[in-house]
């Protein structure tokens, strides 16, 4: 796509945006943050955290080099938007801890771990390309290709073999969210699942401790995403490495059980670590329909005031649930930074919270499994 027709796509996106550009009337100066946004968008690195995907990935019937339908994560997108690169999370649903539930959940896994891999076989000449280090992020930034990355959201797929970890890890996962909705076989989540009690263990259990460990010696960064606060202090306590929560909102902002308190996010920040906001409605603002991308914005205010421009990022969730008016897909990231610059961040700011802070948990996190003698 060319360079016209990119800032032409964020012209009409940026309609959608009920905040400055709500009414839909021409200012001059949105077409100048749109070209200040865009240079922005050459220099840095700009990360997603968390967009989820289906086992059909990289097939004629789910073809990433075509435009998708809805909040689907495409290539095409992706240049539209300019976004360099997405964690593709290998998502499994929470079910009774079996032996056939965890067999099952692994399967589902890796088909998914096969999906990305399909894909970045197909496209990899000009296209996209798999990173497995933040020294790759960079590098394939300069080629110009998209970058795509691996996290694996609810250990439950894992199963009772703490093995499963590193075969992930070798396929290319470089975070775990350790649960989902639900608690699984290493701790409680913030979510309760239809017939399920509401926690089980407190907290973690002694096999999450062990993975928590483990995930430290391997360089996995470890998600602290959809876990209960029983679960996030467990955590944040155990790992001698940075965390994040790959998509969470601000609890002060939107308060249900999924987003993060001034407590945790001050833990957080004494960690090392990072929040990356995330744009399902339902945890930007109650209720969720009624959510736009100025809502989106005001989580990443909130957490930048509280805990400092070092520990905030962005993850959307698209196709998980996540995308609002004026951020829908990736097409609409070059939006967010125009409306971080109208809000007053710096470039520098702005390269922090696209992916910078994410980078540099990400290196902590390899330089302490380093240490461990990794």
């Amino acid at each position: 796509m060319q360079r016209t027709d990119i800032l032409a796509a964020v012209m009409v996106s940026l309609a959608a945006v009920t905040a400055h550009a709500g009414s839909g009337n021409e200012n001059p100066a949105d077409g100048q943050l749109i070209e200040q946004a865009k240079h922005i968008h050459d220099r840095i690195v700009t990360l997603d955290t968390h967009v989820d995907f289906e086992e059909t990935l990289a097939t004629p019937e789910h073809n990433p080099g075509m435009r998708l339908e809805n909040h689907k994560v495409d290539l095409v997108k992706m240049r539209e938007g300019g976004l360099d690169g997405v964690f593709f999370a290998v998502w499994v649903p929470q079910r009774e801890l079996t032996d056939e539930n965890f067999r099952e959940a692994h399967e589902g896994a890796m088909e998914k771990f096969n999906a990305v891999h399909r894909m970045c076989a197909a496209y990899n000449a000009d296209e996209v390309e798999l990173a497995t280090s933040p020294g790759d992020v960079r590098r394939i930034k300069q080629t110009g290709k998209r970058i795509a990355l691996l996290g694996v959201e609810n250990g439950f797929s894992i199963g009772e073999d703490i093995a499963n970890l590193r075969y992930f890890f070798d396929l290319g996962a470089r975070y775990m969210t350790i649960t989902h909705i639900g608690y699984n076989q290493l701790g409680d989540s913030s979510d309760k699942r239809k017939n399920m009690p509401d926690r089980k263990y407190g907290g973690l259990s002694e096999f999450g401790r062990e993975v928590v460990r483990e995930m430290n010696r391997l360089g996995m960064m470890i998600d602290v995403s959809h876990v209960s606060r029983e679960t996030f202090y467990d955590i944040v306590e155990i790992s001698g490495a940075p965390v994040i929560a790959s998509h969470s909102g601000c609890w002060s902002v939107c308060d249900v059980p999924r987003n993060l308190d001034d407590d945790q996010l001050n833990a957080l920040k004494q960690n090392g670590g990072t929040i990356q906001i995330v744009g399902y409605g339902g945890y930007l603002k109650k209720p969720g329909k009624d959510a736009t991308i100025t809502d989106f914005l005001d989580h990443i205010d909130y957490a930048v005031d509280l805990i400092g421009i070092d520990h905030v990022g962005i993850g959307s969730d698209f196709d998980g649930g996540g995308g609002v008016p004026g951020f829908n897909d990736p097409s609409d990231c070059m939006n967010v930074t125009v409306e971080l610059l109208r809000r007053g961040y710096s470039e520098e700011d702005i390269e922090k919270i696209w992916g910078g802070n994410l980078l540099r948990v990400w290196s902590e996190v390899t330089t302490v499994s380093r240490n461990l003698g990794q």
